[in-house]
């Protein structure tokens, strides 16, 4: 789920997704340094995470969705607190953004120059999340896992999270939406039946969900209102949505390990995983030999060379992405000659070749390593019509051709595999953060 603010490129939805991925292997260009942290005393670091159709189950739900639960408290309080379930899991996107409508502790806004900071957020598929910056108290995994003020600021202070107002204080600015592909249509995520959960946990590559761009820029995603008018806010980076992780109390804040168990080629009605704090902080969340890459300054593989074209960033940046349900990448029409053709109806833009299709993309990192992914494609409403919700072998268009394509290896990628995502400003050999798979 990522934005399309420019940092990086795509999100995918759709009602009910998949794609199977069955090998991947690494080869280093260049110098590769490991990721060394001193083991810290053991902490309850994990979350339990499940791959299903979410809190609006088979008949409103979407596959793919990966979710979890978090508390949110009072800033400094241990008591007005509340236990958010199906939050989504997101390694596309940075922050914490919940419902109002699932809130019901009282949160204080976060303010400039005396007035509510508001937030904007449009993704690639035209859908936005529009509603106030408060401030609070995020716990995620057992007692340990607490990120009580962003970095350097005041004690129990809280972190900035974004609250998806049902009923908003003022109209989304115009300057937020970009034109929608049909008729001008956009869809908000502000309520439980759009987005599919109470919310979004956005545990990426970076710290904060904007960073220096809107520090000192007029970047259409912060606004102030007052008297209903909006306008664009430049916001400090102690103010805008921080990454949870990056501001625990813990020493699990440089990154996460997200593992998945494996799903057969019709998929499962849902799978459980772990969602691991920290990386290489811990017994269980080393890095070992993993192969990493890291991501350049917009958060995206540099380059991703697949069926012999050149994906390169930003333009046409490609990623991974729990947040996307399934894998996205190329076109209908350029993929023609391999047997894909597009779905037909209510899952327009999946793609329902008539067998199954192997793949290999290959991603390089900043870091002057590769490797190539080896997944499988296969025809999305046969796998719907299983009435499972987690699939590894579902995929779909992700642009009209070769100058808007780009790959996007959604939540079918982190199926049966351990996944890292480490933070950007972590850790010096990886100075923009990166994956590593």
């Amino acid at each position: 789920m990522m934005h399309a603010n420019g940092r990086a490129a795509a999100r995918g939805r759709v009602l009910a997704v998949a794609v199977g991925l069955v090998l991947l292997a690494g080869c280093n260009d260049g110098s590769s340094p490991s990721i060394t942290t001193t083991i810290t005393t053991s902490v309850t670091n994990t979350a339990a995470v499940t791959v299903g159709f979410g809190a609006l189950g088979p008949s409103g739900g979407y596959v793919n969705g990966i979710w979890t639960s978090v508390i949110v408290c009072t800033p400094g309080s241990t008591t007005n607190c509340e236990t958010i379930p199906n939050v989504l899991v997101d390694t596309g996107s940075y922050g914490l953004r919940i419902l109002s409508s699932a809130l019901t502790v009282s949160l204080p806004n976060v303010q400039i120059g005396g007035n509510a900071l508001q937030e904007c957020v449009q993704f690639a598929d035209f859908a936005y999340a529009w509603g106030p910056v408060a401030s609070a108290s995020v716990q995620i995994a057992g007692t340990d896992e607490k990120a009580l003020q962003v970095p350097g600021q005041a004690t129990n202070s809280g972190i900035p999270i974004h609250i998806l107002a049902a009923s908003p204080s003022a109209a989304v600015p115009s300057s937020c939406l970009a034109t929608a592909p049909i008729a001008g249509e956009v869809m908000d995520l502000n309520t439980v039946e759009s987005l599919g959960g109470n919310g979004i946990l956005g545990i990426g590559t970076e710290p904060q969900d904007c960073g220096a761009a809107c520090v000192t820029e007029s970047v259409p995603e912060y606004y102030i209102c007052p008297g209903g008018a909006c306008s664009i806010a430049e916001v400090p980076l102690q103010q805008q949505l921080w990454n949870p992780v990056a501001a625990f109390s813990s020493s699990d804040t440089n990154g996460i390990l997200l593992t998945l168990p494996a799903v057969t080629a019709t998929g499962a009605a849902s799978v459980t995983g772990s969602l691991i704090f920290g990386v290489g902080t811990q017994s269980n969340n080393q890095i070992g030999s993993t192969q990493v890459y890291e991501v350049d300054e917009y958060a995206n593989f540099p380059k991703v060379v697949f069926n012999g074209v050149t994906y390169t960033s930003p333009d046409n940046g490609s990623f991974i992405d729990t947040g996307s349900e399934v894998i996205f990448f190329s076109d209908a029409t350029s993929l023609a000659s391999t047997g894909i053709v597009e779905c037909s109806g209510n899952v327009q833009g999946l793609y329902c070749p008539a067998s199954t299709i192997p793949f290999t993309v290959t991603p390089y990192g900043a870091n002057n390593v590769h490797g190539t992914v080896q997944f499988n494609i296969a025809n999305a409403s046969a796998l719907f019509n299983t009435g499972n919700a987690a699939f590894n072998d579902m995929g779909g268009d992700s642009g009209s051709g070769p100058a808007t394509d780009y790959v996007d290896l959604g939540l079918p990628f982190f199926l049966g595999r351990q996944v890292f995502v480490g933070i950007a400003g972590s850790n010096s050999s990886y100075p923009n953060g990166f994956w590593a798979f």
